[in-house]
């Protein structure tokens, strides 16, 4: 057996997002999901960065304590979006779906996305960050994008690997980490915390 092999049932994703675990597919891992949910409130004063940083510790620590394991290694990701200092959670209904969107347009906004990997109890996280830029939306686009629902459950009310596409005109940055779990950071902390993922001794 590979030490990849024996690897391969200690990798654990604390998260409910299919999109992650996919993601973490990209990389080709296989991870096995642990649902232990946080309470995600801002704690007074909490910049949007320690903000969304603290998130994905606790997230992959609660998960690490729930499995109680030691030698796992859990990853958790959380991403927000923030514009000119204020941060766009999920919209809570259509209204504010259209006034996350109509701020958005013809703008440029940052998505923070951070990651954390828990190993023996050790923490290894990381923040990226991307500049989006909005064209500016006509109404029609804002009418049938809110018609269509994709913006439920999604910071900012949009996707980038949705619908929401179609309003970007270029990001600055980790594509992956708008999506919510950028690879590059996620592959070092793995790495960094004793996780092998790249094996190129077959490469000739």
């Amino acid at each position: 057996m590979s030490n990849g092999e024996a690897l391969a049932d200690k990798l654990f994703l604390a998260s409910g997002s299919p999109r992650r675990l996919a993601m973490l597919k990209q990389l080709g891992l296989s991870a096995k999901v642990v649902d232990a949910p946080i309470e995600e409130v801002a704690l007074p004063h909490e910049s949007p960065r320690s903000f969304v940083m603290r998130m994905a510790i606790e997230k992959a620590f609660a998960g690490y304590n729930k499995l109680a394991g030691h030698d796992i290694w859990v990853v958790a990701g959380d991403t927000l979006v923030e514009l000119e200092g204020v941060v766009l959670g999920k919209p809570r209904n259509q209204h504010q779906a259209s006034e996350f969107l109509t701020k958005l347009s013809g703008k440029t906004h940052r998505v923070l996305s951070a990651v954390a990997v828990i190993h023996q109890g050790e923490t290894f996280a990381s923040l990226n960050e991307t500049a989006v830029t909005f064209a500016s939306l006509t109404d029609q686009q804002l009418a049938d994008y809110l018609a269509s629902n994709e913006w439920e459950g999604k910071a900012g009310a949009y996707a980038i690997q949705g619908l929401g596409a179609q309003f970007i005109s270029h990001i600055n940055g980790s594509y992956s980490g708008v999506m919510g779990l950028p690879l590059f950071e996620t592959s070092e902390l793995l790495v960094r915390a004793g996780y092998l993922i790249y094996n190129f001794s077959s490469i000739k």
